[in-house]
């Protein structure tokens, strides 16, 4: 009946990302300005287990570009932003001056694995998470100001063997981690093409900023909310995150995977603000109203008896500490997040390490 439901529902999606995301993806000229790589790790073994979320790796790119130069894919994306004043969910980005909006593009590739908790067992046990993977790829298009980020994301991406997270795993499993290994792969959820397109927004908490600026110990955060809709998930989200700690860096960031996710440096035209060295701690809570998971409920457009439902509400919180010198960042950051599926006995953790270099 759920599955029924989202089909219906993801027609119009789909057709829409088709009409936009088939245009050029690229744009080789450069903005003359710093560019940023980024690298993020999540795994559940610095949490000690090894089950469910177990691993994801991504390699993301980000450049600032100027608006006018800007390809018909960058354009379309730049609608969706609500840069222009045409945001699909209304105004949320409230930005406060568009002549101070600056953008930035990103391109990314990630690979996400799940697996249940027996690792021999041929196929997942009964309430167990199915195993799973995906492999994608993004496109993305950042608007921000001093206050408010916009940012936009169409990925294209697969399920199943294709997403190599069996040779992945056993890779790791067998090179560096030491760990069992896992030998139901042959069930995974089966192979669909993905494509998803994100929303996120996120607002400074400008009035703990501005009153700590000039303390030894500076505060900071953001709120946030977004939406995805897509074969490969499709939910809407709100959250938030505040930082506390030495120099803060002026940016906002996402500390664990998510497609689209960048630290972003903000657009400030005072800048005093940046310094060479910043040490800090964060947390961060997020709730998720959550439709379709194709890792739980499995494809939409091919026949697939998933052995769990996903949850309709799942909660997070998020801990972890910051380390930057000049264009190098460091930070770690442990997720606690309710039960995903309905079957599953209790929540799951996993650690996060992220690693970005501006150049």
């Amino acid at each position: 009946m759920k599955r029924t439901l989202f089909r219906h529902l993801l027609g119009a999606g789909i057709l829409f990302l088709l009409a936009g995301g088939l245009a050029a993806l690229a744009d080789e000229r450069s903005a003359k300005k710093p560019s940023y790589l980024i690298f993020q790790l999540d795994n559940d073994l610095f949490t000690g287990s090894d089950r469910d979320y177990t691993n994801g790796a991504r390699l993301a790119y980000m450049r600032p570009i100027s608006e006018e130069k800007l390809n018909n894919f960058q354009e379309w994306l730049q609608g969706l932003t609500g840069a222009k004043g045409n945001p699909v969910f209304g105004d949320l980005t409230s930005f406060v001056n568009a002549d101070d909006i600056r953008y930035d593009w990103g391109i990314g590739l990630t690979q996400l694995m799940f697996t249940p908790q027996d690792p021999e067992a041929l196929e997942a046990p009964p309430g167990q998470r199915p195993y799973a993977g995906w492999l994608g790829t993004e496109f993305s298009l950042h608007a921000k100001d001093s206050q408010a980020l916009s940012s936009v994301i169409f990925s294209i991406g697969v399920t199943g063997k294709y997403s190599f997270a069996e040779e992945t795993q056993e890779w790791v499993h067998r090179n560096i981690s030491n760990s069992p290994i896992f030998q139901g792969w042959d069930s995974q959820i089966p192979a669909e093409l993905t494509l998803n397109l994100n929303f996120d927004r996120k607002h400074r908490m400008a009035f703990l900023s501005d009153r700590t600026r000039d303390w030894l110990i500076e505060f900071d955060g953001y709120l946030e909310w977004g939406a995805a809709l897509g074969n490969f998930r499709t939910d809407a989200y709100v959250g938030s995150l505040v930082r506390a700690g030495y120099n803060l860096p002026v940016q906002y960031m996402t500390p664990r995977i998510r497609v689209g996710s960048y630290s972003h440096s903000l657009f400030i035209r005072d800048g005093s603000r940046f310094s060479n060295i910043s040490i800090y701690a964060f947390g961060g809570v997020r709730g998720s109203a959550v439709l379709h998971d194709i890792t739980l409920d499995g494809p939409v457009f091919r026949s697939y008896n998933s052995p769990v439902s996903s949850e309709a509400w799942v909660g997070e919180v998020l801990i972890g500490f910051g380390l930057r010198i000049s264009q190098f960042s460091l930070t770690y950051s442990r997720t606690f997040r309710t039960e995903e599926f309905e079957s599953q006995e209790t929540g799951h953790q996993f650690g996060s390490i992220q690693a970005g270099i501006g150049f």
